[in-house]
């Protein structure tokens, strides 16, 4: 989507930043490592919501999931891994600080509620 809304001149300078990032190896195992990490998550909290759902004790409060939860049946989970394909893909692609710092956070924040699916529905 950035790439269709802006300039080719920010296109450019946005690729140049990207390769220049590719290009630190610590910043490359620094975006492969938190990569594993939120795939990890990810598939925690998918078997977390499984698990605090099936248990009656809570229900997904993402809207988004929420709505492919009701339309796509068992579904959602394709779809939700396909979304964090997607994502790891783009941090691969630009593993500037700022992502990586921003994309820790948000996967701490995930791990998080991982531990609360896993709280609500009695397992830890």
């Amino acid at each position: 989507m950035v790439f269709t809304l802006a300039s080719s001149k920010r296109r450019r300078k946005l690729s140049d930043e990207a390769e220049r990032s590719r290009a630190s190896a610590l910043q490359r195992w620094a975006a492969w490592a938190l990569v594993i990490i939120y795939n990890f998550v990810g598939i925690a909290d998918i078997i977390s919501t499984v698990i605090a759902i099936d248990a009656g004790a809570g229900v997904e409060a993402n809207p988004f999931l929420n709505a492919l939860m009701t339309h796509m049946g068992e579904g959602w989970i394709v779809a939700k891994l396909a979304l964090q394909g997607l994502i790891s893909f783009m941090v691969l692609w630009y593993p500037h600080w700022i992502v990586l710092g921003f994309f820790g956070a948000a996967t701490a924040g995930n791990a998080w509620i991982v531990w609360n699916n896993f709280s609500i529905a009695g397992v830890l």
